[in-house]
């Protein structure tokens, strides 16, 4: 073997992995998470008072469109209205189907209050009646986007690096459930700040009725939920997650796969950290590894159809095989 080739291969190897998947420390982002979780959710919740009602609040959640975050387009009339975050311009904005459009910029000074003003006041310029709960969701702090002073920091490159790291997430979810034969789907949910994927085997389950109103618009279908959590202040590790609902009689002591996830009965899920994903020799793998070791306890303890739920992918096209036969010649 040619250990010095070898030694270089795994130092680029190492490099590379390191780009796509970076140091998230919270302690060093945190200003900037915290100003940006209030801007998803002023959008977030811009979508929830426009758009029709969908199972599981799928009506709520955001998407990644490439640059930022948005909320895909929303009726709004005889229009179509969407609004984003585009984390490497530094605004937010409003488009509209009839080509109206309206920014509100972000800068290192503004705090959310400041953001908050501007959005309004580009809501009214557009002629768009929307109303939006101005208090935050499933955060410690919940003090009004109208009076929240105190976040005021949007640094663009710890923004621009977290979302690198979503985006890498959200392309294996894509790949892994695009192996199942059933709705699902990857979003962006702005209450916690994940990156999530969802997959419905199509079982209804009874709503439960002691657990507040929004679970119990949220636990009515049997489902995996699975993704990627960047912490908080009371959990500043970062980590991958998944669950079952409902949860599987003894699906805590099957085995799961890379050997550092493990179930955690506090939150009632698997946790994966992301720091040992990010260091392993193939982080794509092993949160593969981490899925299909969930989706594999919902076929073997929780009763899900694994056949019946199998996408067969289309067979390629005569004229694509026809292609590739010429360019190999």
């Amino acid at each position: 073997m040619n250990t010095k080739h070898s030694n270089e291969t795994q130092s680029k190897s190492e490099t590379d992995s390191q780009l796509v998947w970076p140091e998230l420390s919270y302690a060093k982002w945190a200003p900037t998470k915290k100003t940006l979780q209030m801007c998803t959710q002023m959008i977030g919740k811009a979508r929830l008072a426009l758009s029709p009602p969908q199972p599981e609040w799928l009506h709520a959640c955001l998407y990644l469109d490439g640059h930022g975050f948005t909320t895909g387009v929303m009726p709004y009339g005889e229009n179509m209205v969407s609004m984003g975050i585009d984390v490497y311009a530094g605004f937010m904005w409003i488009r509209i189907s009839d080509g109206r459009h309206a920014e509100v910029p972000f800068t290192s000074d503004r705090c959310v209050a400041d953001i908050w003003a501007d959005f309004q006041a580009r809501l009214v310029s557009l002629n768009l009646k929307v109303d939006i709960y101005e208090k935050p969701q499933e955060l410690a702090d919940t003090t009004p986007f109208s009076e929240n002073t105190h976040d005021c920091t949007f640094v663009a490159e710890d923004a621009q690096r977290f979302y690198g790291v979503i985006s890498a997430v959200a392309g294996v979810l894509e790949e892994f459930r695009s192996q199942f034969f059933g709705r699902s789907g990857v979003q962006f949910w702005w209450g916690a700040f994940d990156i999530a994927m969802l997959l419905f085997n199509g079982r209804k389950e009874d709503a439960p009725v002691d657990k507040g109103y929004i679970m119990h618009y949220d636990l009515d279908a049997a489902h995996m939920n699975a993704g990627f959590w960047p912490g908080d202040d009371k959990a500043p590790e970062a980590g991958f997650y998944a669950y079952l609902y409902p949860r599987p009689d003894g699906c805590e002591t099957v085995p799961i796969h890379p050997d550092y996830a493990a179930w955690v009965e506090t939150m009632a899920e698997w946790m994966m950290p992301y720091e040992a994903v990010r260091k392993c020799n193939d982080p794509r793998q092993a949160i593969l590894d981490f899925l299909g070791s969930v989706y594999n306890v919902a076929i073997t303890q929780g009763g899900w159809d694994g056949k019946a739920h199998e996408y067969i992918k289309p067979v390629p096209s005569p004229l694509a095989e026809a292609k590739k036969s010429i360019k190999n010649e």
